[in-house]
Formats: C-alpha cells, sequence, structure tokens
C-alpha cells in the first residue's frame, strides 16, 4: 500500500503550507497514526520516542482546528523542560507560519513580567513548563476557560521530575469539555491513572513498537574496555572518525561535567548540557550546537530532551543508561531524515547482557569493534589535513609563501614539509597519544587509602608518586578519586616503585595503604 502525504491527512491548507516550506512530504508513523484521529476529535496517548514527529502530529492538528479569536487561549502545551517548551514553540511558528494565530511560550528562569505582557497581548496557544503556568494561573495573568485543546508532552518524563501534582491542578481547572492529547515514551501507571481520570473513555492509544522506534538508519556499535578506560576510549573513537554534530550521553550530572573539563583540556570543541546550567547556559549552548559551532554536546537523559537537532551525525554512549528505552531514546537522535547515522556504546564486559538485551528489545544487531589503534588515528589525521591541504592549494594565493619555499634549500624542502605537516597534526589530535601507553599494554591498577573525603586531588596524587617514587609522568595513567580512596594506572615497573617506597607515606597529613587493585 503506498504511503500517505501530508495532503491525504485532512489538514488545513494553510498548516499544509507551512509543512511544504518546511520541505517535509511524507508523514513519519506517529503522524500518520495521529492526525486523522486528532481530526476527527478523539482524545489519543500517543507513545513514541523523542525524535518521531510528535510536535508537529498535535502542532498540525491544534494548528489547522483552532481559530483566531479574541476569547482567550484556545490551547495549553505542557512540556516538562524550558528547552522542550521552546522548541515546541519554534516548530509551531514553523508549522503555523500561514496562520493568523499567536504563540506565547512561558517557562521558569526568564523573567514572568514579560511574559504576562506578551499573554495580555492575546495569545491563542500557550507552550510552557507546569510549574510557570501554575504560577501565572496563580496571578491570574494565564486564564484556561475557554481552552479546549490540551497537550502532555513527554508525559512521563513530567511525572519522573516531580511535576504530577501541578499536572492534576492543572487538568482540574480547564474545561471538561475538551480534547486531551498525551505524548509519552513509556507507560507508567500514573499515565494510565490520568487517562482514566482525564480523557474521553474512547481515547485511542497509538504506539510505535519498539522495533521501529530505533531507526534502520542508525548502526549500532560497541567498544569493550575497563571502568578506569572509558575516556582514553572515548578519545580514541573521536580522534579515528570524522564527526559532524554529536551527542556523548553520560548517566549523572557530574559525570557530563567531568566528561566536559577532561576533553577540553585535550583542546576538544565540547560544552555540557545538563539541569544545573543556567537557563541562558543551556539556550546559547543549545544554539551553538545547531549552527554547528560546537562539535560535541556531553548531556544527561534529562537535559537532551530538549535538544531537536535533525543533523546528529553519532551519538555516543559514554555512560549506558539504567533502562533500554532510554538507549533507544538516546541513538534515535542520530539517522533521521533518512540520514545514516551511527551509535557507538563504550561497555565493560559486565555490561554485555545489556546489550544483549537491547537487541533482542528491538530486534536490532550492536556489534563490537576493536578498540581503534594509535596508527588508526594518525591515518585519520593524515587523511584530514591532505584534504584540508589540497583545498589551500585550490584556494590559491600562495604566491608569497611560493617565493619563501623557493629560498629553502632543496636538500631542505622535505624536512621542512614534514615539519609543517607535524606542526598540523599536533594542533588537529586532541589527545597526546605520544604519551599514553597502548590501551592494549599491561597496565596495573593500584588501589589507594585515600579520596575525596581527605580533599586530596588528581595532582596531589601525581605529585605524591613523583616525589616518593621518583617515576615519571608518562608511567601514570589514569587516576581515579572516589569518596573515601582512591584508583591509579601505572605501568607495572612504576607500579612497583610506588608500592615499595609510597607505602604507608603521607598526603595531606593522612597515611596512604597501597596494594593491587582487584580486576573486575
Amino acid at each position: 500500500m503506498q504511503q500517505k502525504t501530508f495532503y491525504d491527512l485532512g489538514l488545513s491548507k494553510l498548516v499544509l503550507q507551512g509543512i511544504e516550506m518546511m520541505g517535509y512530504v511524507m508523514p513519519s508513523p506517529i503522524q500518520e497514526k495521529a492526525i486523522p484521529v486528532l481530526l476527527e476529535g478523539k482524545d489519543i496517548i500517543g507513545q513514541a520516542q523523542t525524535g518521531t514527529g510528535k510536535t508537529l502530529a498535535f502542532g498540525s492538528v491544534l494548528l489547522s482546528c483552532i481559530e483566531k479569536s479574541q476569547q482567550g487561549v484556545q490551547a495549553l502545551i505542557l512540556s516538562p523542560t524550558r528547552e522542550l517548551a521552546l522548541q515546541i514553540d519554534e516548530e509551531l511558528r514553523r508549522i503555523g507560519k500561514y496562520t493568523r494565530l499567536s504563540i506565547v511560550s512561558v517557562y521558569g528562569g526568564s523573567e514572568i513580567e514579560k511574559q504576562i505582557r506578551a499573554l495580555k497581548k492575546g495569545a491563542d496557544i500557550v507552550v510552557g513548563t507546569p510549574g510557570r503556568v501554575l504560577d501565572l494561573m496563580r496571578r491570574k495573568a494565564l486564564r484556561l476557560d475557554h481552552v479546549n485543546w490540551l497537550v502532555l508532552d513527554e508525559a512521563d518524563e513530567m511525572l519522573n521530575m516531580g511535576f504530577i501534582d501541578d499536572i492534576e491542578t492543572i487538568l482540574q481547572t480547564v474545561p471538561e469539555q475538551r480534547h486531551t492529547v498525551l505524548f509519552s515514551a513509556t507507560m507508567p501507571s500514573d499515565i494510565k491513572k490520568i487517562a482514566s481520570f482525564y480523557m474521553k473513555e474512547d481515547y485511542q492509544h497509538i504506539q510505535i513498537k519498539a522495533k521501529t522506534m530505533t531507526a534502520s538508519t542508525v548502526s549500532q556499535y560497541y567498544f569493550e574496555t575497563k571502568v578506569n578506560r572509558r575516556f582514553e576510549v572515548l578519545c580514541r573513537i573521536l580522534d579515528s572518525r570524522e564527526m559532524d554534530n554529536t551527542i556523548i550521553f553520560c548517566k549523572t550530572k557530574r559525570s557530563v561535567d567531568e566528561v566536559v573539563a577532561a576533553m577540553q583540556q585535550k583542546h576538544y570543541n565540547v560544552e555540557a548540557m545538563h539541569g544545573d546550567l543556567s537557563q541562558n547556559q543551556r539556550m546559547n549552548t543549545l544554539r551553538r550546537f545547531k549552527n554547528g559551532q560546537i562539535q560535541y554536546l556531553v548531556a544527561t537523559d534529562v537535559a537532551a530532551r530538549g535538544i531537536d537537532v535533525d543533523n546528529i551525525s553519532h551519538v555516543i554512549n559514554y555512560e549506558l543508561p539504567q533502562e533500554e528505552e532510554l538507549y533507544i531514546h538516546r541513538i534515535g537522535r542520530t539517522g533521521r531524515a533518512n540520514k545514516k547515522g551511527e551509535a557507538y556504546s563504550i561497555v565493560t564486559a559486565r555490561e554485555k547482557n545489556f546489550l544483549k538485551a537491547i537487541e533482542k528489545h528491538t530486534n536490532s544487531h550492536i556489534e563490537k569493534l576493536e578498540i581503534p589503534a594509535i596508527e588508526d588515528i594518525f591515518d585519520q589525521k593524515i587523511k584530514e589535513l591532505l584534504f584540508d591541504v589540497q583545498d589551500t592549494v585550490l584556494k590559491g594565493n600562495l604566491e608569497p609563501f611560493k617565493k619563501i619555499v623557493k629560498d629553502i634549500p632543496a636538500h631542505m624542502r622535505n624536512d621542512v614539509m614534514a615539519a609543517l605537516l607535524a606542526m598540523c597534526y599536533s594542533k588537529r589530535v586532541g589527545y597526546n597519544y605520544q604519551d599514553i601507553k597502548d590501551i592494549h599494554k599491561n597496565e596495573q591498577r593500584l588501589f589507594m587509602s585515600v579520596g575525596s573525603m581527605d580533599k586530596v586531588n588528581v595532582k596531589d596524587i601525581i605529585d605524591f608518586f613523583l616525589r616518593y617514587a621518583q617515576i615519571s609522568k608518562k608511567d601514570i595513567g589514569e587516576i581515579t578519586i572516589k569518596r573515601k580512596f582512591s584508583f591509579a594506572n601505572l605501568t607495572p615497573e612504576a607500579s612497583q616503585k610506588v608500592l615499595d617506597y609510597c607505602y604507608n607515606q603521607k598526603i595531606k597529613g593522612r597515611r596512604v595503604r597501597l596494594e593491587l587493585a582487584q580486576e573486575e
């Protein structure tokens, strides 16, 4: 059966003009299923992952059904985060470019007075976070008496963030005679409770099955390593492949900050995205990432919910998530619009069972790859370098430099050319691979009986080794500091010296016990 186009779904001409301007012709599965049902006036629960086109699914219907009115707000869209609210606002404006409808977004972290002024000018559609919507309702700046469309986007995430009471207050305030649209990636019991209490009895549950949620355009791979080698493996992945906009996922905000700090130290073009950043920081970072000014974005799952970027070439799971559905959400951010995408996971031996469960759940294959060798990285960077040199030659304007070349003695020209390439190469590589041991060489891991509670940092431990064991910095690998203890990776020779000469010595007044760490 031939797939329908947007023109077959019953949307208004003005909305179809907007969709056409956006370059869309064929609806995604959730759009094809949800739009006709919504146009019939039925309530729905749409179960689909981020990046499947949910905003266009409900937005196109709202903009088709709502008419310009002096009565007040006719549609309210609730979203868990400010970023997602602004993404929805932006997409609604693009879809509704040729309508006369007014859209206002309201969210915390921005001046409420500006939002009140915007609402006073008149709003047909309001997009907002639950907390700010309630605040404006209490101030009587936002009235919901005439709302006939209520949309809960990323409903499961709103519940996870503790918005259940706020949502129920809003649901009890809007008129009973309304259309309710709920989108959720998962179906916890609280979502079912909301559906049974606040939606029409004949609501439809539209689900995009998990196996169709993982795009066939995403190739999945994993690298197996030890916990203390994650960052080193990450750097080798980044430096051995051509990558455009890339999202690197961590489980916690602390991990995000640690990875970003380490990457920036190695001169990668990277920024963080998590809930502790200010609104201005997050929006500025997202804008620069969209524009290609930032190559790598390190994010938590919650913060990434507000990221809607079509040109993400790679997703890297620096740490695997706790749930299979979150893995699907993550990799679904690449391979959009029928473009090829790649997803890499850095895993330990214990985590391979999780990947097997993913494969079974999604009916897909996750291929194991060998950790890139230094030679692979060298080849990739030289290839990129020679491409840039060729591009510079084609651009011309080299006459002043050709004169310099003529002045170089013939017997030195090859050496000079090699030296210039070496200088360019060193700037291009983010990680100094000349100073690290090969991943496959036999390092030893030491346990140390001091940690962050003793106010010990990485520099303190390095200085401790250098002072008492008289080893070289090149012999020291990754150092991991926990609250009550730490781990240090060293070459076997250096490890023995540290055990011999550093045992029972003091760091910041605390005597240190050292021993070989047990393998995982």
